[in-house]
């Protein structure tokens, strides 16, 4: 459970840090949410666990890299 109503099945959060590490370099919410085809509702909470996991870094206030791929 990433946040109110959002579940990862197992290996998401992995999948989800292939596709943003595609994304080449770092990236913005908006640039994630694209990239996983998802809504903000749904990128935020998953981008903090991303965060937690050790699978991205917040760069600054606006941006994130990934430090792993899954």
């Amino acid at each position: 459970r990433v946040g109110d109503g959002i579940v990862l099945l197992p290996g998401d959060d992995a999948r989800a840090a292939a596709l943003l590490a595609g994304l080449g370099g770092p990236f913005t919410l908006s640039e994630a949410r694209r990239a996983l085809g998802t809504t903000r509702r749904v990128a935020v909470p998953l981008l903090e666990h991303l965060d937690d996991k050790g699978y991205t870094v917040r760069v600054d206030d606006l941006r994130r890299r990934c430090t792993r791929e899954g």
